[in-house]
């Protein structure tokens, strides 16, 4: 370090010759140590380069001999088993009240859309808080969050639409049980009025037959029935009912048109759903003193719990190519959300297929294996550090499922170090915006 009296002026003026001689021996020595050190710092700070892969970097591997007849990607439980796949997933819907001419069938218009937003509030409700399922009697069945919600989706091609909808019409306002009368599964409401869908779930709300409900053999309680991508949900509507007595029977009818059937048979295809007698509520008398359910797809006073199966269905139909379940989805996987990255420091394999949000990013030490369907949003890549493994096996695939291209595969080098890309035959690579995976 240079002391200050170094510049200090001597007592007497010094030449020209006597500065040249000052500077060599004393300022220029501490200049070329400094820059020595700065060299050797430079020298020994890691050099790192992104190296965007092309097939060269592709090490192919070839079909595994032994693999399951049945794929992982068609199994419940793949689609549960990684918390990090599981992104809220938001179910569009439009709601439709049905009155007649003499507004005797349902709430006035003008009640209609703060009910509706209500309505749906509480009803995903349900939702965020997923029980313990009652049976089996002492059951240590796994508590899953629940990843969907409703929103209420207007039709953005109309001014001021707010997807919620009134219609008069004196003979589709009401819903019969049971009868002659019987029209519970008629489609012709919704070929009428139904709005968009083929991307909406349109629900429609019939009061019962006036005529019916004084009948002590009519049961007018709330009920519905789910007719493919629109559902039917029938009360005493004119009395404006607590929206919290109908939140079970609404998600229960959409669970059937999300691919969900009702489970006190035992055939539901899911094994910890247990058959059960269906019972509404406990009662002091067997069976319904213990064999009482408050599953979703059951009839019972909660319907406030699905399991892990029942959650990986939805799941699974969601993300089904051209599926009802899928094309009803707000599709937020087309953006890319930079906060919604998934880092892989550990050896994982996603068998189960997905629609990514985010990026991806491959630590030293981890290890992804991809062995379905996997969408990356538009503008994402994966990144892979150097000790970090992706390997696709023969019915992986990543792709991008929103008719556009994302980045592709970037590999963090380090020294000359970077990590590995594995393709197994069958394999596949698509719709990067650079030309890796087109000679696959």
């Amino acid at each position: 370090h240079l002391r200050s009296n170094d510049f200090r002026p001597d007592r007497h003026h010094r030449t020209g010759d006597q500065h040249l001689r000052w500077i060599k021996h004393l300022i220029m020595p501490r200049l070329i140590t400094a820059w020595v050190c700065f060299l050797m710092l430079a020298a020994c700070s890691p050099k790192i380069m992104i190296h965007r892969a092309t097939t060269d970097d592709i090490i192919l591997l070839p079909r595994a001999e032994a693999e399951n007849k049945i794929s992982t990607c068609y199994e419940p439980l793949s689609y549960v088993a990684h918390p990090e796949l599981l992104r809220l997933k938001y179910v569009r819907v439009n709601i439709h009240f049905m009155n007649s001419s003499d507004g005797r069938y349902n709430m006035p218009e003008e009640e209609t859309t703060n009910y509706a937003q209500e309505w749906i509030k509480v009803t995903n409700s349900n939702l965020e808080r997923n029980m313990q399922m009652f049976l089996p009697r002492g059951n240590t069945t796994p508590v899953l969050d629940i990843p969907y919600r409703y929103v209420i989706s207007p039709d953005p091609t109309v001014p001021g639409d707010d997807g919620v909808y009134y219609h008069i019409d004196d003979e589709l306002c009401y819903a019969v049980k049971t009868g002659r009368d019987r029209n519970i599964s008629d489609k012709r409401v919704i070929e009428k009025y139904a709005v968009r869908d083929d991307s909406v779930m349109n629900i429609f709300l019939q009061t019962h037959h006036l005529d019916s409900i004084p009948s002590p053999t009519y049961r007018p309680d709330a009920s519905g029935i789910s007719l493919g991508s629109s559902v039917k949900i029938f009360g005493n509507w004119h009395k404006r009912p607590n929206v919290w007595d109908i939140r079970g029977i609404t998600n229960h009818e959409i669970g059937h048109s999300l691919g969900l059937s009702h489970t006190w048979g035992g055939h539901d295809g899911c094994d910890d759903t247990p058959a059960h007698p269906n019972c509404w509520n406990v009662t002091n008398k067997p069976p319904c003193d213990s064999l009482y359910s408050n599953n979703m797809m059951d009839y019972n006073a909660h319907m406030a719990a699905l399991t892990p199966c029942q959650i990986g269905k939805i799941v699974m139909n969601m993300t089904r190519l051209g599926a009802i379940q899928r094309n009803i989805l707000e599709p937020r996987w087309c953006v890319l959300d930079t906060s919604a990255t998934i880092t892989i420091s550990d050896s994982i394999r996603w068998e189960g297929s997905a629609d990514l949000e985010g990026n991806i990013v491959i630590r030293d030490g981890g290890i992804l294996e991809i062995g379905c369907r996997v969408s990356m949003p538009e503008g994402s890549n994966i990144k892979i550090f150097p000790g970090g493994k992706l390997v696709i096996l023969s019915t992986g695939k990543i792709h991008n499922s929103c008719n556009s291209q994302w980045e592709g595969i970037e590999f963090v080098e380090e020294r000359k170090m970077k990590g590995r890309l594995y393709i197994m035959e069958g394999g596949k690579i698509e719709n990067t915006l650079h030309p890796l995976g087109t000679q696959l």
